[in-house]
C-alpha cells in the first residue's frame, strides 16, 4: 500500500510536471503567433528633419597668408655731426613732408655760413655785381662795366687814336718813324691789356661762382642740422590730385633712436628714426604656379587678420612677379591695401583671399546633413516620401553651410536629423 502510494505520488508529481511543461509551451506558441504580425522596424517610417539644398552665388579665391609691409619704411639719419638741443616727435607721432624732427647744435655752421656770404658779396664787388650772372652771355654783357676792363679798353682806344696821328704825322713827313713805332707798341700794348683784364674778371667771375656754391653748400649743412621728414612719391601723388591741404598722407614715427644731448656722428652713420608710410599696407604673398591664370593686376582681395576676426579688409593686387621661385614652384604677388583707419599694423600676419572676378553658381547643405564614413561623404535626399542616398564632394566651406557637388538640385529636401537610422530606401515621417 504504501509502495502504492508512493508510486501514486509519483504518478501524480510527473502528471503536474507534463501538465506545466505542456501549458509552457503552448504559452509559447501563442506569442510566436502573435508576434508574427506586428511590422518590423523597416516598416515604420523614420522620423526626421529635412531642409532645402540652397543655390549661392559664391565669388571663388585663392587662399595665400603672408606679412603685411609699410608701403615706405624711412631710416633717416643725421647728415652732419652735432649734439642733439631738441626733440620735436616721439614714437606714434603721426608727421608730414617737411616737418622738423629733431635739432642738432648749428653754432658752427651758422658761423660758416657768415663767413662764406662775406667772402662771396667781396667778390662780388670786385666785379660790381649785386647777383652773380647766370649765363656766359649774361656775363660777356657785363664785362665792359668791371673797373679794369673799362680802364684797360679806354687805354686801348687812347693808343688806337695816337696811332692814326702818328701815322698822319709821318705822311706829311712831320713825324718820325721812331714815333710811329712806339705808337704802334703801345696800340699792341693796349689790346693785351684788354685781354688780361678781361681775362682776369672771367676769372673773378669763376671764383665768385666758386664762392657761391661754398656758400650754398655752408647755408645746407646749416639747415642738415634739422632732420626733417622726407617727401615719399604717394604724397606727391595725392597732392597732385587733391591738393596738399586735402591730402590725407601720414607718415608715422616708428621709431627713435637719440635723446636729448646725444652726439650724432654722419659716418658711421647714426639712425635717428625710422618713419613708416602705413595708411596704405603691402602684402607680398607667394602662390602656386598652378594658380598663374587665375591671378591677374586689379583683382580683389579680402583680408583678415587674428586682432579683427570678425572684419574682413579689402585689397587688391598691385604686381604680379614674371618669374617663378624654381625652388618653391611659387610665384610672388603683392597686394596694396588701404590702411586709412589705422586698424592693420605693419609687421602683422594676414591671410588673403584672391577672389575670382567670375563668381560661380553652387549648391549648399547644412553641415549636419552631411554623413561620412571611410572617406566617402553622402546626403539623403527626401524623393516620395523615401530617403536616397546621393553622394557629394565637398568644396567651400562656411558657418552654417557646406558647398555640395553630386546628383542633387537647388529646392530639393535633404535630412540633417535621424539620418544615422537611415539606409538607402529607408520610409521616412517629416517631425513636426
Amino acid at each position: 500500500m504504501a509502495r502504492t502510494e508512493t508510486a501514486g505520488i509519483r504518478v501524480i508529481y510527473d502528471g503536474r510536471r507534463w501538465g506545466i511543461l505542456l501549458a509552457a509551451v503552448g504559452l509559447l506558441g501563442c506569442q510566436k503567433a502573435a508576434t508574427s504580425h506586428v511590422p518590423t522596424g523597416q516598416d515604420l517610417p523614420i522620423p526626421v528633419q529635412t531642409v532645402l539644398v540652397k543655390q549661392r552665388t559664391l565669388t571663388r579665391g585663392i587662399t595665400v597668408m603672408g606679412t603685411l609691409n609699410a608701403y615706405e619704411e624711412m631710416p633717416l639719419a643725421a647728415k652732419v655731426d652735432g649734439r642733439v638741443v631738441s626733440i620735436h616727435h616721439d614714437v606714434g607721432d603721426r608727421v608730414v613732408p617737411g616737418a622738423v624732427l629733431m635739432e642738432l647744435d648749428a653754432t658752427d655752421y651758422r658761423l660758416a655760413v657768415a663767413q662764406a656770404r662775406a667772402a662771396y658779396e667781396g667778390e662780388l664787388q670786385r666785379l660790381k655785381l649785386r647777383r652773380l650772372p647766370e649765363s656766359v652771355a649774361e656775363f660777356e654783357r657785363h664785362l665792359s662795366t668791371i673797373d679794369t676792363v673799362a680802364q684797360a679798353r679806354a687805354n686801348w682806344e687812347l693808343a688806337e687814336k695816337e696811332l692814326v696821328r702818328a701815322e698822319l704825322e709821318a705822311e706829311r713827313g712831320v713825324g718820325s718813324q721812331q714815333a710811329l713805332d712806339a705808337a704802334r707798341a703801345k696800340v699792341k700794348a693796349a689790346r693785351a691789356a684788354v685781354e688780361l683784364a678781361e681775362t682776369e674778371a672771367r676769372v673773378l667771375w669763376a671764383n665768385a661762382r666758386r664762392l657761391k656754391a661754398v656758400l650754398e653748400e655752408a647755408e645746407q649743412r646749416w639747415e642738415d642740422t634739422r632732420l626733417r621728414v622726407p617727401t615719399p612719391p604717394l604724397w606727391l601723388a595725392w597732392s597732385a590730385l587733391l591738393g596738399p591741404a586735402g591730402n590725407p598722407i601720414r607718415l608715422a614715427v616708428a621709431q627713435r633712436s637719440v635723446g636729448l644731448g646725444e652726439m650724432v656722428r654722419a659716418m658711421p652713420v647714426t639712425v635717428a628714426y625710422r618713419l613708416v608710410l602705413d595708411q596704405i599696407l603691402k602684402l607680398r604673398v607667394a602662390v602656386p604656379e598652378k594658380y598663374r591664370p587665375q591671378v591677374a593686376v586689379g583683382d580683389r582681395v579680402e583680408l583678415q587678420v587674428e586682432a579683427w576676426p570678425q572684419r574682413r579688409f579689402a585689397g587688391h593686387v598691385r604686381r604680379i612677379a614674371p618669374v617663378v621661385d624654381a625652388s618653391t614652384r611659387t610665384f610672388q604677388v603683392e597686394i596694396e591695401v588701404p590702411n586709412f583707419d589705422g586698424a592693420l599694423s605693419a609687421g602683422g600676419f594676414a591671410q588673403a583671399r584672391i577672389l575670382s572676378p567670375i563668381p560661380d553658381t553652387i549648391l549648399t547643405v547644412p553641415p549636419e546633413a552631411i554623413v561620412s564614413f571611410a572617406g566617402v561623404h553622402k546626403v539623403f535626399v527626401v524623393r516620395d516620401h523615401t530617403a536616397r542616398s546621393v553622394t557629394v564632394e565637398l568644396g567651400i566651406r562656411e558657418k552654417g553651410w557646406v558647398e555640395v557637388r553630386g546628383a542633387l538640385q537647388a529646392g530639393e529636401e535633404v535630412v540633417v536629423s535621424g539620418q544615422l537610422r537611415l539606409v538607402d530606401g529607408s520610409s521616412i515621417r517629416r517631425k513636426e
